[in-house]
């Protein structure tokens, strides 16, 4: 069995963090493919009105390799949150976002940061602060960020989970509330950025109470069921 781990194991846990992990336990999820294709695996998270706020879903984990039938793999993560940006381009449905920084972040407490393209650093993230509305994660583009250049967005256990075209004097406010979905498919790896509309073969995952582990199987008819 194939398992993608994306636990930080060197995190130091806060009160909340502690809360919302059930005492630090990692999240899981075994995808077993029972249908009579190979496929892809893959994780997306969804935001409430990401749509309206121009704000594109990323493949979050995804099997290196078809999985064939009869065979399964496991994403393991925990929840700690970052900031990310990349460089390509304008982000639109399949392009592949490719995180060129991440630095942590928490929602209630370092939740803002600012990214900067000057020409002595070059582009980057600042270390994060304290900012407003706690409970979110802010990212405000400086003045010397250029349009259809540069992307930003937010990571989850250091892998990208949503991100959005960066530009002059932007400010960018992601609140944490995601849902998880699974799906399977051909064309997609790891940081595809995904029109969340045309996806196909997929279904939610919802965690309930002191779960943490959760096992789906893709069967005959190309439908999720959990196990």
């Amino acid at each position: 069995m194939t398992i993608v781990s994306y636990v930080n194991d060197s995190k130091q846990l806060t009160a909340s963090d502690t809360a919302a992990l059930g005492a630090g336990t990692p999240y899981s999820i075994r995808l077993v493919n029972q249908s009579a294709s190979p496929f892809k695996f893959y994780v997306y998270q969804q935001l409430p009105n990401q749509q309206s706020a121009n704000v594109f879903s990323l493949a979050w984990f995804c099997s290196p390799y078809n999985i064939s039938p009869g065979n399964q793999i496991t994403f393991q993560w925990s929840i700690d949150y970052g900031f990310v940006w990349g460089d390509s381009g304008v982000i639109q449905p399949g392009v592949t976002f490719n995180a060129s920084g991440n630095t942590s972040a928490d929602p209630q407490s370092t939740n803002s940061t600012i990214f900067s393209n000057s020409q002595s650093a070059g582009p980057n993230l600042s270390a994060p602060i304290p900012g407003q509305p706690q409970g979110s994660l802010i990212i405000s583009d400086a003045a010397n960020v250029p349009s259809n250049e540069f992307s930003v967005g937010v990571s989850m256990s250091g892998a990208g989970t949503f991100v959005t075209n960066a530009g002059p004097n932007l400010t960018h406010t992601f609140t944490p509330t995601p849902t998880y979905w699974i799906a399977a498919g051909t064309n997609v790896q790891v940081g595809t950025v995904m029109d969340i509309t045309t996806v196909n073969q997929n279904a939610q995952v919802i965690f309930p109470p002191n779960v943490y582990s959760l096992t789906y199987n893709l069967n005959p008819s190309n439908q999720w069921v959990r196990a």
